[in-house]
C-alpha cells in the first residue's frame, strides 16, 4: 500500500512520455508533409489548446469524485490520442492537430489528478510528494523524444513507429495504475460543494511567488528542445533533436532533489535560483544563435532543464501548502495552467526570429527572467517579516 504511489507515478509516466514524443518529430513532419516551422511549432504547441481546459475541469473534479475516477480515462485517451496520431499517414495535417489536440486532454487530466492522488495515498512533506509527481512526468517527457527520436531517425517510418512504442507502453503500465489503491472520493470531498476555482490562487503568495513566473516552467524547456536544435543543424536532426529533449528534462528530474534542500535550509526561494538558471540559460541560447555550433547547445541545455525542474518542483510545493485539500486539485489545475502557457515560447519565436534575430530575441528572454525574480523576492522578504513579527 505504501508503495503504490510508484503505480500511479507510472501512469503519469506513460501518459506524459505520449505528449512529449512528438518533439523530434518535428523535422520529420517538415519533410513527410511539407510543413514549415510556424506549422509544426504550432502543433507542438497546440496541445496546450486541449490540456488547459482539460486541467481546469478534471482537477476539481477529482477533489468530488475521487482521483481514480479521472486517471484511468486519462490512460485511455493518451492511447486514443496516439491512435489518432497514426491516422496523419492518410489524412496529414487535420489527424495531427486533432491527435495532438487528444494527448492534450489525457495530459490534463493525470497532472492535476495524478499530482494528488500521489500526495493523498502516500502523506508525505509537501516538498516531497511534489518532487515524486514532478520526477514522473520529468522522466516521461524525457525518455518520450529520446525514445522516438532514435526511432524515427533510425528506423522506417518516423510517422508510425514512434507511437506503436507509446501503445506498447500503455498496455504494460495501464494495468498496474488502474488497480492501485486509494483514489476514490473522501466523505470530506462528498460533503463539500463542487469547486472549479481556488481562492488560493488570490493571495499574493500565490499570485507574485508562483504565478508570476510559472510561465518560464516549460518556457525554458520547450526553448532548449524545440528551438535550439534547429539553430544548430546535427546530421542526424530527429536524433539529435530527441537527445536534447532527453538532457533537458532529464536534468530536470536529476536536480530536483536539490529543490528540497534549497528549501529547506535557505531563505532564498528555490524559484529564484529557477530563474536565475532560465536567465544563465537564455545567455548560453544566446552563443548558439552566435555560433550555431552542435555541441554549444548541449550546455544551454543543461542550464534550461535544470531550470524546468528547480522552478516546476517549486511551484507545485507552494500550492500543496497553499491549497486547502478540498481545493488541492483546482488549485494544482491551475497551476499547471499557467506552466504550460510555455509551451507557445517555440511558437512565438518562429515569428520573432525571422524578423529581428536570434540574438535579440534570447537577450530579450534574459532580461525578463531577470525582471521576473523581484515579484518572488518581495513576497519571500515579506513572509521574513511576518516569521520575525510573530
Amino acid at each position: 500500500m505504501a508503495r503504490d504511489w510508484i503505480r500511479v507515478a507510472l501512469g503519469m509516466f506513460a501518459v506524459a512520455f505520449g505528449a512529449n514524443l512528438f518533439a523530434p518529430l518535428l523535422p520529420a513532419y517538415r519533410i513527410t508533409d511539407a510543413l514549415n516551422q510556424s506549422q509544426v511549432t504550432f502543433l507542438f504547441a497546440i496541445y496546450v489548446a486541449g490540456l488547459i481546459p482539460a486541467l481546469l475541469i478534471c482537477g476539481p473534479l477529482s477533489d468530488r469524485l475521487g482521483r481514480r475516477a479521472i486517471i484511468r480515462p486519462a490512460l485511455i485517451t493518451s492511447a486514443a490520442g496516439s491512435v489518432v496520431l497514426l491516422t496523419g499517414v492518410w489524412f496529414h495535417f487535420p489527424s495531427l492537430l486533432i491527435g495532438r489536440l487528444v494527448v492534450g486532454i489525457s495530459m490534463g487530466m493525470v497532472m492535476a489528478a495524478g499530482a494528488s492522488w500521489i500526495k493523498e495515498i502516500a502523506p508525505v512533506a509537501p516538498q516531497i510528494s511534489a518532487r515524486r509527481a514532478t520526477v514522473a512526468l520529468s522522466a516521461g517527457f524525457s525518455l518520450g523524444p529520446l525514445a522516438s527520436g532514435l526511432v524515427a531517425e533510425f528506423a522506417p517510418r518516423p510517422d508510425v513507429i514512434p507511437y506503436l512504442v507509446h501503445l506498447a507502453l500503455l498496455l504494460g503500465i495501464t494495468p498496474l495504475t488502474w488497480n492501485a489503491s486509494g483514489g476514490l472520493p473522501t466523505s470530506e470531498h462528498s460533503d463539500t460543494p463542487q469547486r472549479f476555482f481556488s481562492s488560493a490562487i488570490l493571495s499574493p503568495r500565490f499570485l507574485w511567488a508562483v504565478a508570476a513566473w510559472a510561465p518560464w516552467v516549460f518556457g525554458a524547456a520547450c526553448t532548449s528542445f524545440v528551438v535550439l536544435p534547429t539553430i544548430a543543424e546535427s546530421r542526424y536532426p530527429i536524433a539529435f533533436a530527441g537527445l536534447i529533449a532527453c538532457i533537458t528534462m532529464g536534468t530536470g528530474v536529476l536536480v530536483q532533489p536539490l529543490v528540497t534542500r534549497i528549501s529547506s535550509s535557505s531563505f532564498i526561494p528555490p524559484a529564484i535560483f529557477g530563474l536565475g538558471l532560465t536567465t544563465v540559460g537564455m545567455l548560453l541560447s544566446l552563443i548558439v544563435a552566435l555560433t550555431q555550433n552542435v555541441w554549444s547547445v548541449f550546455p544551454a541545455a543543461l542550464a534550461l532543464g535544470a531550470a524546468y525542474g528547480v522552478m516546476m518542483v517549486s511551484g507545485l510545493r507552494e500550492v500543496q501548502i497553499i491549497a486547502p485539500t478540498a481545493e488541492l486539485g483546482a488549485a494544482t489545475a491551475i497551476y499547471y495552467s499557467l506552466t504550460y502557457v510555455g509551451f507557445f515560447a517555440p511558437f512565438v519565436i518562429s515569428f520573432a526570429a525571422p524578423k529581428f534575430g536570434f540574438v535579440p530575441v534570447f537577450i530579450f528572454g534574459a532580461i525578463i527572467a531577470l525582471v521576473s525574480m523581484y515579484p518572488v523576492a518581495k513576497v519571500a522578504q515579506s513572509a521574513v517579516r511576518s516569521d520575525g513579527a510573530s
